[in-house]
């Protein structure tokens, strides 16, 4: 064989690699984006994203951080010396038990397949900005869980799509890797092929995501045994989901109140809304309930 044709093949084969490498690395894109409001959004649509923020998101999709951890945590160590005797003696046997995962990355994030209910292996965007558990809606109808109907409670979540009524769903078990969290609440949404991983999972561990190395180190904590978690989130969380369903109550009753007199039709169909909203507060509470969450966590 000659060296011309030898250097064609080699050079032939590299460029090979090069495209399959590049198919590779564009069907897993993740743009990410942030909005005036300062909301978070993923996407795997460029053209789903305002042209106000496309720009950016493009950018940080093609030029990810390699050589940084993207978040750490530990919660806040007890304030004095009988909340620390407290804290300790309040620890299960499981605190402190430390897991280690392998992730891939996928454009700036990190995705992960996480087993739900024990049942199905789903992949997730890891995401610790991200207040809840977010799973696809076709996972969801995989796994039989109600998403729709007068016992689903519902929660407005904003997507590129504008604000919509995601459903609550309740997850028996949530794993990755061998860490496993139970009883987690989450959402649904339609928008997206890959959930999301949020607080409520990443609440029961002190974490470590290093992105350059592609590993996730989780030490299980006893947040859940102290009463600082309730159903997988804080306090801060829960009066942020009842705050939002008071809103939504009064918003509902004033443009109900505001409508003149003789709209019959009108102000019935706001008496509808009143009575959704009413609804959601009352499902609200019987997760609460369920949970155990204390009365000045429902502000």
């Amino acid at each position: 064989m000659s060296r011309r044709l030898m250097a064609k093949l080699r050079w032939g084969w590299m460029w090979a690699c090069v495209c399959l490498l590049s198919a590779g690395a564009s069907t897993a894109e993740i743009y990410r984006w942030v909005d005036s409001s300062g909301k978070m959004h993923f996407t795997q649509d460029l053209a789903s994203i305002p042209p106000l923020y496309r720009a950016a998101a493009k950018q940080r999709a093609e030029n990810p951080k390699q050589d940084v951890p993207i978040q750490t945590y530990s919660p806040p160590a007890p304030s004095s010396r009988r909340d620390r005797r407290t804290a300790r003696s309040m620890r299960g046997a499981k605190s402190g038990r430390v897991h280690t995962v392998r992730v891939e990355r996928a454009g700036p994030s990190m995705r992960v397949n996480v087993r739900i209910n024990n049942e199905l292996d789903v992949p997730f965007i890891i995401d610790t900005g991200a207040t809840d558990v977010v799973l696809p809606l076709w996972a969801a109808k995989k796994l039989s869980l109600p998403v729709e109907g007068p016992g689903v409670r519902t929660s407005p979540r904003q997507t590129a799509n504008g604000v919509v009524q995601a459903p609550v769903v309740m997850l028996r078990s949530v794993q990755m890797g061998t860490a496993r969290v139970e009883n987690v609440a989450g959402l649904s949404l339609e928008s997206m092929s890959y959930g999301l991983l949020g607080l409520g999972f990443f609440n029961h561990f002190n974490y470590n995501i290093d992105a350059a190395r592609g590993v996730v180190t989780l030490t299980e904590n006893s947040l859940a045994e102290e009463g600082v978690l309730r159903g997988g989130r804080g306090k801060g969380q829960w009066v942020s989901e009842f705050r939002s369903a008071h809103r939504l109550i009064e918003y509902a009753e004033s443009q109900r109140d505001e409508v003149p007199f003789g709209r019959t039709r009108q102000r019935e169909r706001w008496n509808v809304r009143v009575g959704e909203a009413k609804d959601r507060l009352r499902l609200l509470e019987a997760e609460a309930d369920e949970a155990r969450v204390p009365s000045t966590w429902r502000d």
